[in-house]
């Protein structure tokens, strides 16, 4: 036993003083008045009676004293708040670890979640133990670690504060081996587990039926149209019949059934070409589905708007007739010594011409030209050929220039620049150029020869590489892919918004924009009056596949037991109480003194 209110020694003290005051209380005696009478006959059997009842007497002094010395101990001890382990279930400190994974999001058969049960097991471990028991409350995902701590409602509002997250599943260290750790999972996405720990299992057989990919992409054969591929996967044990939604913000919908095979999925490409664009949603419906975090994903439709294009050049029908056969493109033309900027021109085609100072509107510049804010030529270069390009890179997608023959094309220094397309002569000969990302001023394109030196413009090639440039400049792009938790976006010091418009937290890390997405949406990096969609999903079929767990653990363990639920202190301020209702009605009784 010991004492959360006093140090043993003080109670102790305590204890001793009051019982030594209460006892000589009762041995301290009234001094009788003496008084003078006629004759003792009168009082002989008074006292020959008392003489009787003194056995009596004796024992009504002793329980008096008793019930007062019990009386005074009750309450000195349940000042001192004493604490029994045995009675009250304190003892070693425990760790209480809570599986946060999203497939505690599935729902039990009696409706409430996984996680709902998970959480009623905590804290009825925490309510177990005693009010001088530590807890250390943790989960998987790294959130939340506390220290040991004896404030029980502090433990309470941490599991209140707790919720699942996509995020890696891991078991925090143990520190030192004295500590009962509790681990409480569905058994799906588990971590390594310490041996000594004992598992708690909260989970019932479920239905689900998930989205597992979702990706809005270009037609290979035309990639100014978009498909949607879409995967339904049944986690279920029985065959499933799912209803399959793609809708838009406008009128576009497309709406698919089928019967999914127990463990078995569907995929199917959608045609989006009716959809006008912007934010695409796929959602699925299925009786009986326990898990709805993955019965909806989200995907971004570049917007079907023309941009406003000046192209500046004293005469090319080459460029004349790709942009005015792009249909995303509104083409206006002068020439060079009618320049000016327009605020209203989206975009710049700068044919062997550049104004001598950067315009505010992304521009593509054909043939390398001497101004201030591009890279000057150093010389010549004769007939050098496309080796290598940044086929990931958007303006670079789906070209193929293995056979572009270009006579001469001038030299410029690489450094500090993205260089798109190159020659493998010795040294490197930079092709095609960019503006590196996160420079001053808007983007900028530029070919280091002009189109009259080279075959370029009768490629096939050559008009999706002036579209590809203009879509990079600003027009709508696919969205880039992600998953619940944290987001990686490869731009650096951008602003992030959520779903909801706000702004999100953000830190830059060498070459990207890192953030969390704890709910699935369409998040946007903006940058500069460039917007960039991040389509945040759950779709892991590790998540979806809820009944996937460790089976074998035991539901039933004991937790450990507690007599008391409230501490000891009130059951002896209580009994204090009750004895001394007990000693007034012995008094008044003349049962006691």
């Amino acid at each position: 036993m010991r004492f959360l209110a006093l140090s043993p020694l003080a109670a102790t003290l305590l204890a001793v003083l009051a019982t030594a005051a209460l006892v000589a209380m009762y041995f301290l005696k009234l001094r009788h008045r003496r008084m003078v009478i006629s004759s003792s006959m009168l009082w002989s059997r008074v006292l020959d009676r008392r003489e009787a009842r003194s056995l009596w007497e004796k024992l009504r002094w002793i329980l008096s004293i008793v019930l007062a010395v019990l009386i005074a101990l009750l309450m000195v001890f349940a000042v001192a708040r004493p604490e029994v382990d045995s009675l009250s279930g304190a003892g070693r400190p425990t760790m209480i670890v809570l599986d946060t994974s999203p497939s505690m999001l599935a729902r039990m058969g009696d409706g409430r979640t996984r996680w709902q049960h998970a959480a009623d097991l905590a804290r009825s471990i925490v309510q177990s133990r005693g009010s001088g028991a530590e807890f250390r409350i943790a989960d998987t995902s790294g959130q939340f670690d506390s220290p040991f701590t004896s404030d029980i409602s502090q433990v309470r509002q941490l599991i209140n504060r707790m919720q699942p997250v996509a995020a890696p599943s891991r078991f925090p260290e143990l520190e030192g081996t004295e500590a009962l750790t509790y681990f409480i999972s569905d058994g799906v996405a588990i971590p390594p587990l310490p041996k000594t720990t004992t598992k708690l299992l909260v989970y019932d057989p479920a239905r689900n039926v998930g989205i597992t990919a979702f990706e809005v992409r270009s037609m290979p054969s035309t990639p100014l149209l978009y498909e949607a591929y879409l995967e339904v996967t049944n986690f279920s044990r029985d065959a499933r019949k799912a209803t399959i939604n793609i809708a838009e913000g406008g009128p576009g919908r497309i709406t698919r059934e089928s019967q999914i095979p127990p463990g078995e999925s569907f995929s199917t490409i959608l045609d989006l070409s009716k959809f006008e664009g912007g934010g695409i949603r796929a959602t699925i419906q299925s009786d009986g589905d326990a898990f709805s975090a993955d019965d909806v994903a989200y995907s971004y439709l570049p917007l079907k708007k023309k941009t406003k294009t000046r192209l500046v050049t004293k005469g090319n029908p080459y460029l004349q007739t790709a942009l005015k056969l792009d249909s995303f493109v509104d083409l206006s033309v002068i020439d060079p010594k009618d320049y000016r900027e327009d605020p209203a021109v989206d975009s710049y085609i700068f044919d062997d011409f550049a104004p001598a100072e950067q315009p505010s509107k992304p521009a593509l510049i054909v043939g390398a030209q001497n101004v201030p804010w591009l890279k000057r030529p150093t010389g010549t270069v004769e007939k050098p050929a496309f080796t290598t390009w940044l086929e990931d890179h958007p303006v670079m997608q789906y070209l193929s220039l293995h056979d572009v023959s270009i006579a001469k094309a001038s030299a410029i220094d690489g450094a500090n620049l993205t260089v798109l397309a190159s020659s493998g002569q010795n040294p490197v000969v930079p092709l095609i150029v960019a503006s590196p990302p996160g420079a001053a001023g808007a983007r900028w394109i530029m070919t280091t020869f002009d189109l009259q030196s080279s075959d370029f413009p009768v490629h096939e090639s050559f008009p999706l590489f002036v579209d590809n440039a203009l879509a990079w400049f600003g027009r709508d792009r696919l969205a880039l892919r992600g998953t619940i938790g944290t987001v990686e976006v490869p731009i650096v010091g951008t602003q992030i918004y959520g779903p909801d418009g706000k702004p999100v937290v953000s830190h830059g890390y060498l070459d990207r924009t890192i953030f969390e997405a704890p709910v699935a949406g369409l998040y946007v990096a903006a940058k500069d009056g460039m917007r960039q969609y991040i389509a945040v999903n759950l779709m892991s079929r590790r998540y979806s596949s809820i009944n996937h767990g460790a089976l074998s653990w035991d539901s039933e363990s004991k937790l450990p037991s507690r007599y008391f639920r409230r501490e000891p202190w009130f059951y002896l301020l209580l009994l204090a109480v009750i004895l001394l209702g007990l000693e007034w009605f012995t008094y008044h009784r003349r049962i006691t003194l």
